[in-house]
């Protein structure tokens, strides 16, 4: 069983992932300090706290952010906050992530993505870290008046997401409720080498399995998976779930709302309490229905 449909391949562009960091392209772009400033805070007071490996984050990169409010207000009740061109997503009063407009290149529309932010001790002796396991820096260290500093940086197999060091604290855990960020995993090739590169980075200090799947902890806290993807047509990348109650009633919202189901539940998967879609803009995340205990920091 394919953990996604063949035909839907996507590549991150590096120069549109890069906006990130370095502000968003609009028909009327801001100046780079600008851009820079309006960035928010992942909290919305100071926590004082850092989760090393925790995924802290989640940016929407799209070139249609209107479609895009549209879709995950009517899926999930998210709202927004839009400052200087950034949008800050919320549920139910807590900051959750942010969206950016990524302008169309060329003839062609460009592509959506969501990308997460990873929590380190220290920017500079990550980018160390991944220099040694033979990962990339594509854009950065920066350092964001308000976020902190951050790097985006690919890994040895091209899978891509920032690294942070969030000023003020990361958000304390908390047990994710329905419509809030559930887990991230990572859908690789080579889920060895995958391993040995994250437990670097993040400084995981245990690893579980179930089956083939790998997941990955720190101090006690469940921060993440690993998928074998070797036998499918899919790219190397980071991918976000999102917890909701009823699966089949996601899905069905998530097509009313313009959205592609790209992969249905199947039993061999989560016992078939996962799907893949893609939003009316085209990017990427799971659905997963998770009626047990969620304990804090992960599943």
């Amino acid at each position: 069983m394919n953990i996604i449909v063949n035909r839907w391949k996507i590549t991150i562009s590096t120069a549109i992932v890069s906006l990130l960091l370095l502000g968003c392209s609009g028909k009327n772009p801001l100046s780079l300090q600008q851009e820079i400033q309006s960035l928010s805070s992942i909290t919305k007071t100071p926590t004082g706290k850092h989760y090393t490996g925790k995924f802290v984050w989640h940016d929407l990169l799209t070139d249609d952010v209107s479609k895009a409010k549209q879709f995950y207000a009517g899926l999930f009740d998210w709202t927004f906050e839009d400052k200087h061109g950034y949008i800050t997503i919320y549920h139910h009063g807590k900051a959750i992530g942010g969206m950016m407009h990524v302008a169309h290149t060329s003839d062609k529309s460009a592509e959506a993505v969501w990308l997460p932010s990873l929590s380190v001790e220290n920017v500079d002796s990550a980018i160390a870290e991944l220099k040694a396991k033979k990962g990339t820096v594509l854009k950065g260290p920066i350092d964001m008046p308000q976020r902190g500093r951050g790097v985006l940086v690919s890994d040895a197999q091209g899978a891509q997401i920032v690294l942070l060091r969030a000023k003020g604290g990361d958000p304390l855990d908390a047990a994710p409720q329905m419509g809030d960020w559930l887990w991230n995993e990572l859908w690789t090739s080579n889920p060895n080498e995958s391993e040995s590169f994250y437990r670097a980075l993040g400084k995981y200090d245990a690893v579980s399995k179930t089956g083939e799947y790998h997941i990955l902890q720190h101090k006690g806290k469940l921060r993440a998976g690993i998928r074998d993807v070797s036998k499918e047509d899919a790219k190397s990348r980071w991918v976000s779930v999102v917890r909701v109650a009823d699966l089949q009633k996601s899905m069905a919202k998530a097509e009313s709302l313009g959205g592609q189901v790209l992969m249905k539940p199947h039993k061999e998967i989560a016992n078939g309490n996962v799907a893949v879609i893609a939003d009316n803009t085209g990017a990427l995340l799971l659905l997963q229905r998770w009626s047990g205990n969620v304990k804090e920091g992960g599943k």
